[in-house]
């Protein structure tokens, strides 16, 4: 199987090689570069995965949340500098 470079270095995987993957419009890949080589690797469980799987019963404030654990990883940092 063949596949020509575009302008943009984009190829268009062949289909044959998309239903071995089981790769769907969407589907992440992984590009693995081996000394002249390199192999295609279907990613599976993306962080997309999760959605849902937490249920939350009242309105969450993401800021706030960032903002601490911005913080509590900064005391992290100062606790380790000053060891």
């Amino acid at each position: 199987m063949f596949a020509r470079v575009s302008k943009k270095g984009q190829i268009t995987i062949p289909a044959e090689v998309r239903k071995l993957l089981n790769l769907h419009p969407g589907s992440r890949v992984q590009f693995v570069a081996e000394k002249e080589t390199a192999r295609i690797l279907p990613i599976e469980g993306g962080i997309e995965t999760f959605k849902g799987a937490v249920q939350v019963t009242e309105p969450q404030d993401f800021q706030a949340a960032r903002h601490q654990a911005m913080e509590e990883r900064s005391s992290e940092k100062d606790t380790r500098s000053r060891r």
